[in-house]
């Protein structure tokens, strides 16, 4: 969650395209609404999916979550796979239950499943750190044994006791936790949220401060608390621990003491675990024997947005883990991390449809104006000072409920990334590299009645695709990620290659699409 950027950020749109979206958005919604009403002729390559399609509905899953058996993704009890769709929501504990109720839903219904947060608060810029709903501090007293009164162990200030939880605090976790189960919404939970390079987004120095007894007795309440709950990935780091930014002795010693505590409970429902280390990562970069083997997931986090270099470098790490993108750049956030340029990252739907090409496990997504949960500010400049709320629905984050739908329409569980896990190239020209800002992400299934690539913006001039991928032929379509609406191209033989030329601008002012082919 770290907010520093390169000087040059990834290649996105400009102001003025982006005033032209609603414009453009606004002619299109209303041909294709006269359209749906009135009926529109036209010939094979017309929309054959109506803009506002609902997400598909989440079946809710039988928690908890076990690893497939080619350990590429997860599943239910029932064996119905899981891809993680999920959303952040770091500040939410610091949240009253209507208000979280209320997130949820929302989530929910975008098709989410998933969401992830800090158990206890720490990041000055979010709502009223570290106090929780009705202003319930996670602990009772200070190291020195006197009631804590919420300070930090910053600037000669004496921090909290790890080992004295206050009871009004957690109640309100294990509400949250709960209903976050009965709507089928997995939680990526930090335990305590490490903060970039130890500092102040987190608990670092609280946590040296509290040495490695207090930190496993922390580590061990938390999992007894939550033993029976099998909605939970235990996450581990927090912008910190790998790279050139690793954990001294003193640090790495009470993140491994607090896991110790956590592993110390048996019979524990939930037993996923990744992290989020230092930006750039992937969970099997770290160093430490004990962190390294206690991972059950493969994290990746590229807040530089190459995400698709360290998700195929997750995918193709062996062990085989399942592979997520954990973090990358967030919607309504600029390159400087305070919201002042959040058009230079635009349109941020491309790198959620990059980390799942490349990794097929799923991904999570965020927007800068909602992680916070900050309440409306009446003395501010910043465009998110009318409150998280007012965010809910963004371009962005209705793109999300599109991929997440479009996820669920297909065996993406099929899917194997181009040129990994034995899978040939698929993009044969026009591909790019990984690291560059137009390369074409795909992913086909092996048994060849699946192909998915994703266009992006900065790509230009055709694709051509490897069609003996496919075991029979194929009927081709365009997906439009900004309205979900399909437009059939044609059907082509399962010999050769073949050249398909995206249609140009989608609506928004830019001209990312998706490929689509299925055995006819």
């Amino acid at each position: 969650m770290d907010r520093r950027w390169p000087t040059s950020p990834p290649e996105g749109g400009t102001d003025k395209a982006l005033r032209l979206t609603l414009v453009a958005a606004g002619i299109i919604c209303i041909a294709l609404i006269t359209c749906s009403l009135h009926g529109c002729s036209g010939d094979s390559s017309a929309p054959t999916t109506p803009v506002g399609s609902p997400p598909i509905a989440a079946p809710k899953p039988a928690f908890p979550l076990v690893v497939s058996a080619n350990h590429r993704y997860l599943q239910d009890q029932n064996g119905v796979p899981f891809p993680i769709l999920g959303r952040t929501a770091w500040f939410i504990t610091s949240l009253s239950e209507a208000d979280y109720k209320l997130f949820v839903d929302d989530t929910v219904a975008k098709g989410y499943n998933a969401i992830e947060f800090h158990a206890i608060n720490h990041d000055e810029r979010g709502n009223h750190p570290p106090f929780g709903f009705n202003n319930s501090l996670p602990f009772t007293k200070k190291l020195d044994g006197s009631t804590w009164n919420g300070l930090l162990g910053r600037n000669n200030d004496q921090g909290p006791d790890f080992s004295q939880p206050n009871e009004a605090y957690w109640v309100n976790v294990d509400g949250l936790l709960s209903y976050a189960e009965v709507k089928g919404v997995l939680c990526f939970m930090f335990p305590a949220y490490t903060g970039s390079r130890g500092e102040e987004q987190g608990w670092m120095v609280e946590m040296v401060a509290n040495d490695s007894t207090k930190m496993q007795d922390y580590g061990r309440f938390i999992a007894n608390r939550y033993k029976t709950r099998g909605n939970i990935v235990w996450m581990l780091g927090g912008d910190y621990g790998t790279g050139e930014h690793p954990f001294t002795g003193s640090q790495l010693a009470v993140e491994r003491a607090m896991l110790a505590g956590m592993q110390a409970v048996k019979g524990q429902a939930s037993s996923q675990l990744s992290a989020e280390w230092a930006d750039p990562s992937i969970y099997t970069d770290q160093a430490d024997p004990m962190l390294l083997s206690a991972g059950t997931l493969q994290g990746v986090y590229s807040w530089q947005g190459d995400v698709n270099v360290h998700v195929r470098n997750g995918y193709s790490y062996l062990p085989v883990m399942p592979t997520f993108l954990l973090e990358e750049p967030y919607d309504q956030e600029g390159p400087d991390g305070n919201k002042v340029n959040p058009s230079a990252i635009q349109p941020v739907r491309r790198f959620q449809w990059w980390g799942w090409l490349s990794g097929i496990g799923g991904y999570i997504s965020g927007n800068g104006c909602v992680w916070p949960f900050n309440p409306p500010k009446l003395l501010s400049i910043s465009f998110c000072s009318d409150g998280w709320q007012e965010h809910l629905n963004t371009q962005g984050a209705q793109d999300m409920a599109r991929l997440n739908a479009f996820v669920r329409s297909i065996a993406w569980y099929k899917l194997v990334p181009s040129g990994l896990g034995g899978m040939k190239a698929i993009v044969s020209a026009g591909s790019s590299l990984p690291a560059l800002p137009n390369y074409v992400a795909a992913a086909a299934s092996p048994d060849g009645t699946l192909l998915v690539a994703y266009v992006p913006p900065a790509h230009s001039g055709p694709i051509t695709i490897d069609m003996t991928v496919m075991s029979g032929q194929a009927k081709a379509r365009w997906f439009n990620p900004t309205t979900a609406v399909y437009t059939v191209i044609g059907t082509f033989a399962n010999t050769g290659t073949q050249d398909f030329v995206p249609p140009g601008n989608n609506g928004t002012g830019f001209t990312d699409w998706v490929l689509l082919l299925e055995r006819h």
